[in-house]
């Protein structure tokens, strides 16, 4: 019981922060962002360390900052998209360091440091161009926000579904409490919220907020258990302890990092 409590506190404080940063404007939410790639990333990288891997952690964090200063500045039309090719300069860099460093296992210390930024940054980068989608070169928290509403939405009622019905496991070998019951359950929460949002919000239409909140659940769910099945690789059950009752920052967003990447490209798409 004195877990619940602790984790439904850190739960409902962690939501009014991001709520706060997401709706404060661009400011607020360019510094929570950065601060998440940069806690995230740290643990990824902690993770690999368990694998007696040692990626180049600073260096790292610092391309994954780069690339979302980048996302930013071309999101906000202050440089050209032209400018990303800087990252091409910190790749080459992550050689010679890896050269100077003289670890073992040099390549996969290289391709977990790369790992950390595709896995981890551009989606979070994504989620800029996302809030600045609608209105060029203005910030609108209206997408983000949603999107945040649908992934809480879905977690939460997947959880309560798979506790009172919950059966038939959706993936026992990788995260043995998921249920179908729940997943599905989750689901037509996540939708009935994406028909509330359609009526506050006239980013999309009624159809594509359905198509919107099926993507955040079905790539939520699959970057969830992609996670676990990092940490059930390594053998542990948390990537961090910074949030009581909930692990690390990586067990809490977990689901951002493949459901952004689907939500980016439908709304390219549309």
């Amino acid at each position: 019981m004195q877990e619940i409590v602790k984790r439904s506190i850190t739960g409902t404080a962690l939501v009014l922060l991001m709520v706060a940063a997401i709706i404060g404007g661009e400011i607020s939410f360019m510094i929570f962002f950065a601060l998440l790639i940069a806690g995230t990333m740290w643990e990824f990288y902690g993770l690999a360390n368990k694998m007696d891997i040692e990626p180049q952690k600073i260096w790292g964090i610092a391309g994954g900052l780069l690339l979302y200063t980048l996302f930013y500045l071309t999101a906000t039309g202050l440089v050209k998209s032209s400018l990303f090719a800087v990252l091409i300069a910190w790749g080459l860099i992550s050689f010679v360091i890896e050269l100077l460093r003289n670890k073992n296992r040099p390549y996969q210390n290289i391709a977990f440091t790369w790992m950390g930024i595709i896995y981890i940054a551009v989606p979070i980068a994504m989620l800029l161009d996302i809030a600045y989608r609608q209105n060029i070169f203005q910030y609108s928290h209206h997408l983000v926000l949603s999107y945040f509403i649908l992934i809480w939405t879905y977690d939460t009622m997947a959880y309560v579904c798979g506790l009172l019905w919950g059966k038939h496991k959706l993936f026992e070998r990788i995260s043995p409490k998921k249920t179908w019951e729940g997943a599905i359950g989750g689901l037509v929460f996540a939708l009935l919220a994406s028909y509330l949002l359609s009526t506050l919000f006239e980013e999309l239409t009624r159809f594509q907020w359905f198509t919107f909140a099926t993507l955040v659940s079905v790539f939520g769910t699959i970057g969830d258990l992609a996670e676990s099945m990092l940490k059930r690789s390594i053998g542990v059950k948390d990537s961090g302890n910074i949030l009581p009752g909930h692990g690390g920052l990586l067990d809490r967003f977990d689901a951002l990092f493949l459901a952004i990447p689907a939500v980016y490209l439908y709304l390219q798409f549309i």
